[in-house]
């Protein structure tokens, strides 16, 4: 399973680099923990197949996506050089989408 944690990870990593975001550690290791519970429960549901990971992987996208409006939203600049970090508080009001299945 770890390759598709591996997988659905890169997804939440490339989106945040698309707008010119990364996370920072204490939400990365967030997301990580999120994804390794949804990848849980795509387990224990016998629910892996490639279009059960597609799902997975469009609302995980769907989660990454509020969670850069909610930091844009909160207006978190970047320090000088780095790009703007989204932080656990973005990951919060993201799971207010939740259930979004296998996340929630």
């Amino acid at each position: 399973m770890q390759n598709l944690e591996n997988r659905l990870w890169v997804t939440a990593v490339q989106q945040a680099r698309m707008v010119g975001m990364e996370y920072s550690v204490p939400c990365s290791r967030n997301v990580h923990d999120l994804i390794a519970a949804g990848i849980n429960n795509m387990r224990r549901q016998g629910r892996v197949s490639e279009t059960d990971l597609e799902t997975a992987d469009s609302n995980l996208s769907r989660l990454i996506s509020s969670m850069i409006s909610t930091t844009r939203d909160l207006g978190t600049g970047a320090i000088s050089g780095e790009k703007t970090k989204i932080r656990e508080g973005a990951l919060v009001q993201a799971k207010e989408l939740c259930p979004l299945w296998p996340f929630g």
